[in-house]
């Protein structure tokens, strides 16, 4: 269990030896103690950026797609994202096999046009209203639709196996596990034409993702990313980073705090086994996962690498 961040800030006020917070007067904090508070996040802000792959703060997002949607955000508070760990995951439901998903570079997605084809979309309206169990859809046009397939309506998918005039016939309600609902007139219909389990996956410039092609049922998405650490504000709050290594965010923050106080020769002798410290972390945490380093980054303060891949 990791050091609270009343613990932290006084170890680092008592190497300055200073007086110590207490619960009580954490938020009270005046001079050097607020410098104590405030080198600590920044200790923790600078190990963290100096390496994207640390254990700690490692997660999994398992997201359900929506059918037709090709542009996806990535998970709130994202530093990087291991691409290569990204798969649709096996449902025999949704004929969904669990495959992974091949990288491929956001240029050539658009140079093979298959960014055009994800506007590839046919939509009209219900004529009428419809319950959830009819077995025949009236719509306003038919025109552009497949002789049979399916449509969405909502998050419902709809196969049919005709059409007669301006109605889909032979309709089967909640197809693929979505659930049948009951539609008022004028609701969107709509058929995805080149839509399908996803084979690819693509760094956005936005350094969000796209898939392709774009799914047609609601599959789910899986890959491993790491976080950024949220900045510790009361005085209970705990850091990611484990306890065994407390004494390298301590070297950081009496580091800064010398700095503030313009003590460069302490400075330089904490900031050197800060920095030895690091590599330590490093070496324990980092080296066994050596396949992160393939990942694309997403930083706010720099520019993202991206290894690019084929398409399947």
């Amino acid at each position: 269990m990791a050091l609270t961040y009343l613990s932290l800030t006084n170890d680092v006020i008592t190497r300055m030896n200073e007086v110590v917070l207490t619960a009580a007067t954490f938020t009270n904090a005046r001079g050097i103690q607020v410098q104590c508070q405030n080198a600590i996040n920044e200790s923790i802000r600078y190990i963290n950026q100096r390496e994207f792959g640390y254990s700690f703060n490692h997660a999994t997002n398992n997201s359900t797609l929506i059918p037709g949607q090709c542009k996806y955000t990535v998970p709130a508070n994202t530093k990087s994202i291991d691409y290569n760990t990204s798969r649709i995951k096996k449902d025999t439901d949704l004929n969904a096999s669990g495959n992974s998903l091949t990288i491929l570079n956001y240029n050539e997605y658009i140079e093979k046009g298959f960014a055009n084809k994800e506007d590839e979309v046919i939509q009209t309206t219900l004529n009428g209203s419809h319950s959830n169990s009819v077995t025949t859809l009236t719509l306003v046009s038919t025109t552009g639709l497949s002789a049979t397939g399916f449509v969405y309506i909502g998050s419902e998918q709809i196969t049919y196996t005709a059409i007669s005039g301006s109605t889909l016939t032979g309709c089967t309600r909640g197809a693929n596990s979505t659930t049948a609902a009951a539609y008022s007139s004028g609701v969107a219909v709509t058929q995805f034409d080149s839509g399908g389990v996803p084979r690819n996956i693509v760094r956005s410039p936005d350094n969000n993702y796209i898939l392709y092609p774009y799914p047609d049922k609601e599959y789910e998405l899986t890959f491993d990313y790491f976080t950024f650490p949220d900045s510790l504000s009361a005085h209970g709050d705990t850091t990611t980073i484990p306890e065994r290594f407390s004494p390298v965010i301590i070297d950081g923050a009496a580091a800064f705090v010398y700095q503030y106080r313009g003590e460069m020769q302490q400075y330089q002798l904490n900031f050197s086994r800060f920095e030895q410290g690091i590599k330590n972390m490093q070496s324990l945490l980092i080296n066994k996962y050596e396949y992160v380093r393939s990942t694309v980054l997403i930083t706010p303060r720099g520019s993202a690498n991206f290894m690019s891949g084929v398409i399947s």
